[in-house]
């Protein structure tokens, strides 16, 4: 066993790949699990269109949230509200 410390950029890059494969694997199994429902094609094919459009509306606010943040670390600060001056 090694005993130099591990770098906080792996145990960074370790994280998001672990965020990666988990999210994967639960998205095949629940599109498994939709596949093996004893339902008619027809359910299937809509329980497998709402599985898409969360997985879409999961990766815009993801995007939007890495947006927000990069914008706040451009800036250096967040921003306040202004107040309005009597």
């Amino acid at each position: 066993m090694s005993l130099r410390p591990v770098s906080s950029v792996q145990l960074t890059f370790i994280r998001i790949s672990f965020l990666h494969m988990t999210f994967a694997i639960s998205f095949v199994l629940v599109g498994g699990g939709i596949v093996a429902l004893p339902l008619d094609w027809q359910l299937r094919g809509g329980l497998a269109a709402g599985l898409v459009a969360l997985l879409w509306s999961s990766f815009t606010l993801a995007d939007t949230m890495a947006l927000l943040s990069r914008g706040s670390v451009r800036c250096g600060r967040r921003r306040r509200p202004e107040r309005r001056r009597a």
